[in-house]
């Protein structure tokens, strides 16, 4: 059994809710132009990516060397705290590194799970 295995299943539900919260809230924020509701979707953003990164990271335990999943961990980590950067300064350079680092640790994850092991 892996560390990925491990983890409970409300830890799953609470991403699955959080990401589902977040396009509801993105989505509001589109449709209404809200810039409050924008702010708050980028924030979960940050949230969802530090949280994530995270699980990862404490599930890697043993892995704690350089593997896919401590390398997905750290980029969504890293492109949560580089959005929350993004949320303080408004520099549009910081919030599409957040963005890319993001992506570049959910395609580490996705690497990790159906080709690593």
């Amino acid at each position: 059994m892996s560390a990925l295995d491990d983890t409970p299943e409300r830890i799953y539900r609470l991403i699955f809710l959080g990401v589902v919260f977040y396009f509801a809230v993105l989505a509001y924020a589109q449709f209404t132009a809200d810039p409050l509701a924008a702010f708050a979707a980028e924030f979960v953003f940050g949230v969802i990516a530090v949280g994530v990164g995270t699980v990862l990271y404490l599930q890697a335990g043993h892995e704690r060397g350089l593997s896919a999943i401590v390398g997905a961990a750290a980029c969504l980590v890293v492109g949560g705290l580089l959005q929350f950067a993004f949320l303080v300064t408004a520099a549009p350079a910081i919030g599409q590194l957040s963005s890319i680092v993001v992506f570049v640790g959910i395609g580490l994850y996705i690497y990790a799970v159906w080709y690593a092991e």
